[in-house]
């Protein structure tokens, strides 16, 4: 009962005595108690560890077995005017309508009143609300989904650029990547390049009044451009509508896709210190060249939240053959690389070079606080690190 104890009740101190490899086996070991009823809608009300108070849907299938681990498909709904605070549970009957879905996926649905998903409040209850089901539920860490329509779309969007490493894939539905405006009227994918290792699911409708196509298909062309994996399919006739795709084709899709939480290559863009890390690259420090405000309005189209972006764009780029790790980039001061008996032999040293100079050459040591600290802040036995390396 260790993992359970562990993330419910935060007391790590029984981990901290025991070898790195038990404890390591105990962080990814699920030992947790099912208490929602099978094959039945339920609504769940939770808080943030901010304190905001939410709701989320949550979907066990009746043939939920703790036996194996399962897929879990997050799905988040589109703007809610009306701030209605079982906006999440009534978004869920959506994928409820598709037998395959209730069958084969874990689903959760979390609902944000005033907050798009695009501000970080609401990332707060997207992760609090995978964060209790993964306690009860056991969810395979390598197939965990994110979709969503209209504003949902954008979230799931959001949540694949900024937190690349979470999901096996995601499927936004009438919705559309981060852009700007360049000066000639173009569109700018601002974050496209972290998608590296996240297949994309897209469908636009060529009609749609309220996310306009060429939004669409400016993130459709940068995937192309980057050589991405991406399914992206436009109905001519297609306004914005969820149904514009059969469920089960995307089902179907997600099925067939698993994570590889240790990807040989990482690519990792930003321009805000909130998102700052892809799997086992993290950006520590980055030049302050140019900080302006930018200022996130709420869904009523008032100011929710002000955060600062930094330009040019800190990218970080590594690539690890075997104990050599290649890290190049730009805007960049300081690195962190984590590392795992996946990725590394620990008896060898670690070659890292930065830029083409060689910055490391030694022997790194595994270390309990390092997993237990790293595991704590992400929640991921799927995805647990050994030690960490900082490059300067």
């Amino acid at each position: 009962m260790i993992f359970a104890l562990c993330l419910l009740a935060q007391d790590f101190d029984a981990l901290r005595k025991l070898p790195f490899a038990e404890a390591e086996k105990a962080l990814r070991t699920w030992s947790g108690e099912l208490k929602a009823e099978k094959g039945k809608a339920v609504e769940r009300t939770s808080k943030t560890r901010e304190g905001e108070t939410f709701t989320y849907g949550l979907w066990v299938p009746e043939g939920y077995d703790p036996a194996k681990a399962w897929p879990l498909l997050l799905t988040l709904h589109g703007t809610n005017r009306n701030d209605e605070p079982q906006a999440g549970p009534l978004w869920m009957s959506a994928w409820l309508r598709c037998a395959a879905a209730k069958e084969k996926f874990i689903l959760v649905a979390p609902t944000t009143v005033r907050w798009t998903w695009g501000n970080l409040k609401s990332h707060a209850r997207i992760f609090q609300a995978l964060e209790e089901v993964r306690a009860e539920c056991r969810v395979d860490p390598d197939r965990v989904y994110c979709d969503g329509m209209s504003m949902g779309a954008g979230g799931a969007w959001d949540m694949g650029e900024h937190y690349p490493d979470r999901w096996a894939a995601i499927a936004p539905r009438c919705g559309a990547p981060h852009l700007r405006r360049n000066k000639d009227g173009s569109l700018r994918v601002m974050l496209g390049e972290n998608l590296r290792n996240l297949p994309v699911y897209h469908v636009a409708g060529a009609l749609d009044k309220l996310v306009p196509v060429e939004y669409a298909r400016a993130g459709r062309d940068a995937l192309k451009a980057f050589g991405y994996e991406q399914v992206y399919k436009e109905y001519p006739e297609g306004g914005h509508d969820w149904s514009l795709e059969k469920d089960e084709d995307v089902v179907a899709w997600l099925e067939a896709k698993k994570r590889n939480p240790y990807p040989e290559e990482v690519v990792f863009r930003t321009y805000e210190k909130a998102f700052a890390r892809a799997g086992w690259v993290e950006i520590v420090k980055r030049s302050e060249v140019r900080a302006q405000p930018a200022v996130h309005m709420d869904i009523h189209g008032k100011e929710a939240e002000r955060r600062t972006e930094y330009f040019p764009d800190a990218v970080v780029r590594a690539k690890r053959t075997g104990n050599a790790i290649a890290v190049t980039g730009e805007e960049l001061k300081e690195v962190r690389l984590w590392l795992s008996d996946a990725m590394v032999d620990f008896d060898k040293p670690v070659t890292v070079t930065f830029n083409g100079r060689k910055v490391h050459d030694k022997v790194v040591k595994r270390s309990v606080e390092t997993l237990i600290e790293d595991f704590k802040k992400r929640r991921d036995p799927g995805m647990t690190f050994a030690a960490e390396l900082l490059v300067r």
